[in-house]
C-alpha cells in the first residue's frame, strides 16, 4: 500500500512540473547544461569584462581635399599608395561587435599644402553610426599622397610616319602631311604636363604607299625634351580625349637626272666633243620631285645655254639650278660650277684683216668700216702653234638684217669666225662689225666693194 502511494504522489508531481520530464532522457540534460553554460559566460563576461578589441579588415580610405586649404591653392590629389586599411578598435562588446567595413570610414588628415610633391599623412578610423571605441592600431597607419595643380595644354599633333614607307620610285612629302583635328587638350598633373614637348601620331601597323593617301590613328604618345616617352596612365594622371585623327599623306614622285648644257654658236666644223670632254661640271645628277608622274620619261635637267665664245682658257662660272614650278629639288644642291680642263690647252690672240659679207642687196654697196679684228683663240696647244691668221675666217651674215630703204644704212653685226683646217680650237670674246650700206646707183665706185676688219669694243 505505500508503494502504491509514492508511485502515485510521483505522478501526481509530473503533472504539476512539466519541465521535469527534460531530464528523463541523457540528451536532454546536456542540452540544457550547454544553454545554462552560454548564458552564465555571456552574464559574466558582460559584468567582468565590459569591453572587447575586434579586428576590422579592407575598409576603404578616402582621401578627400573639399573644404581644405589645400584645395582652396588649387592642389588636387593626383595617386596615393593606399587604398585599403586593416584597423584594431576597442569598445563595449554590444556595440563594436556590429561594427565591419561598411560601418567604418578611414580617411587621411590633410595638412596645410604649400607645394607640388608626395606628402606622408595620417590615417584616421572613425564609425559612420555614431559608435564609440578606440583605436588600437591601423595598417597602415599612413598613406602616401602626391598633390599638384592640375594643368591644360593644348599641342600640335605631329605625325610619326616612322612605319609608313613610300613605293620605288616615289616619295612621302613631310611639310605637306596634315593630320585633323591639328591638335589635342592635354590635363593633368602640372610637373607631369610642363615636361611634354610634343604629341606624337602613330600610324600601325606598317603600311606601304605609292599615292596620296588618307589614314587613321588615335594612338597618341607624349614625349619630353630628350625624346623619352611619357605614358598617358593612371600612374601619370594625363587625360586626353580618345578620338580618331586623320592623316593625309602626299606622296611625291622622284626621278634622278643627268645635269647637262648647250653650246651656242659653235660652228659646223667645230669639234664639240673635244670641248666637252675638258668641260667639268661640280655635280653630275640631280634629283627632283614632282606631285605627278611627269619626270617619269625625262632623264636629263639642262642649264643654261653657253655661248662658245664665253669659254676662256680660265673659264669657271656658276649656274643657278632652276627648278620649275611645282617641283622640289632633293639634292640640296642650289647651283653647279662649270670649268674648262685647261691642261693641252692654249689660248692666243691672232689678227684678222680679212672680212667676207654675205647674203648682201644688189641695191647697195656694202664696206665694213672695222677695219680689223684681233680675235682671241682658244683650243688645242699643238694646233694653236700652227694655226696662220690667214685659217681663221671673219663672216658677217646680213640675212637677218632689218634693212629699209634709205639712202644709206649701217649695222652692227655679230660676226661669225672660223678655222679652215682646225676643229679643236674656237674664237673666245664678243666681237662685232660695223657695216655700211650705200645705194649702189650714186656711188661712183658702184662696181667696188671695200670690206675691212678691225677691233671690236663691246
Amino acid at each position: 500500500m505505500s508503494d502504491f502511494r509514492e508511485k502515485w504522489n510521483l505522478e501526481r508531481l509530473r503533472s504539476f512540473h512539466p519541465v521535469a520530464h527534460m531530464f528523463e532522457s541523457r540528451m536532454a540534460t546536456i542540452i540544457f547544461s550547454v544553454v545554462i553554460a552560454i548564458i552564465l559566460w555571456f552574464v559574466i563576461s558582460i559584468t567582468i569584462y565590459p569591453t572587447t578589441p575586434i579586428t576590422i579588415h579592407n575598409v576603404p580610405l578616402q582621401v578627400d581635399l573639399t573644404g581644405s586649404a589645400a584645395e582652396a591653392d588649387g592642389y588636387s590629389v593626383i595617386s596615393c599608395d593606399v587604398e585599403e586599411v586593416t584597423v584594431q578598435i576597442e569598445g563595449n562588446r554590444s556595440q563594436v561587435g556590429n561594427l565591419d567595413a561598411t560601418t567604418l570610414t578611414a580617411y587621411a588628415e590633410i595638412p596645410n599644402i604649400t607645394t607640388a610633391g608626395t606628402k606622408n599623412l595620417e590615417i584616421i578610423v572613425e564609425s559612420t553610426n555614431g559608435t564609440q571605441f578606440t583605436v588600437k592600431s591601423i595598417t597602415p597607419s599612413s598613406v602616401n599622397a602626391k598633390f599638384d595643380k592640375i594643368k591644360t595644354v593644348t599641342l600640335d599633333i605631329i605625325p610619326n610616319l616612322t612605319n609608313v614607307e613610300s613605293a620605288e620610285g616615289s616619295m612621302i612629302k613631310d611639310a605637306g602631311v596634315v593630320v585633323t583635328p591639328p591638335t589635342v587638350d592635354v590635363t593633368g598633373p602640372a610637373q607631369v604636363v610642363s615636361q611634354i614637348k610634343n604629341a606624337s601620331l602613330l600610324i600601325e601597323p606598317l603600311t606601304q604607299i605609292s599615292t596620296a593617301t588618307k589614314l587613321v590613328s588615335e594612338q597618341l604618345e607624349f614625349c619630353d625634351a630628350n625624346g623619352n616617352v611619357i605614358l598617358a596612365d593612371e600612374n601619370s594622371g594625363l587625360q586626353y580625349e580618345a578620338i580618331q585623327y586623320t592623316v593625309d599623306i602626299p606622296v611625291q614622285y622622284t626621278e634622278e637626272m643627268d645635269i647637262t648644257y648647250q653650246l651656242r654658236g659653235v660652228p659646223s666644223t667645230f669639234n664639240e666633243e673635244f670641248l666637252r670632254q675638258r668641260l667639268e661640271l661640280s655635280a653630275n645628277k640631280i634629283t627632283l620631285a614632282a606631285p605627278d608622274k611627269s619626270l617619269i620619261d625625262t632623264n636629263e635637267f639642262t642649264l643654261d645655254t653657253i655661248p662658245l665664245s664665253e669659254i676662256t682658257l680660265d673659264f669657271s662660272k656658276n649656274y643657278t639650278l632652276a627648278v620649275p614650278e611645282g617641283y622640289e629639288n632633293l639634292s640640296n644642291i642650289s647651283s653647279v660650277n662649270l670649268s674648262l680642263e685647261s691642261q693641252g690647252l692654249a689660248q692666243k690672240d691672232f689678227v684678222v684683216n680679212e672680212i667676207n659679207i654675205i647674203n648682201t642687196s644688189a641695191s647697195y654697196t656694202y664696206t665694213a668700216v672695222t677695219e680689223q679684228l684681233i680675235v682671241t683663240v682658244v683650243g688645242n696647244e699643238e694646233s694653236i702653234e700652227q694655226l696662220d691668221p690667214k685659217q681663221i675666217s671673219v663672216t658677217v651674215d646680213l640675212l637677218s638684217i632689218q634693212q629699209t630703204n634709205d639712202e644709206s644704212m649701217s649695222f652692227s653685226v655679230v660676226p661669225t669666225i672660223g678655222f679652215e683646217r682646225y676643229d679643236d680650237v674656237w674664237a673666245s670674246g664678243d666681237y662685232k662689225v660695223i657695216v655700211t650700206a650705200t645705194r649702189a646707183e650714186k656711188t661712183a665706185e658702184s662696181n667696188e666693194a671695200a670690206a675691212s676688219i678691225g677691233p671690236v669694243s663691246e
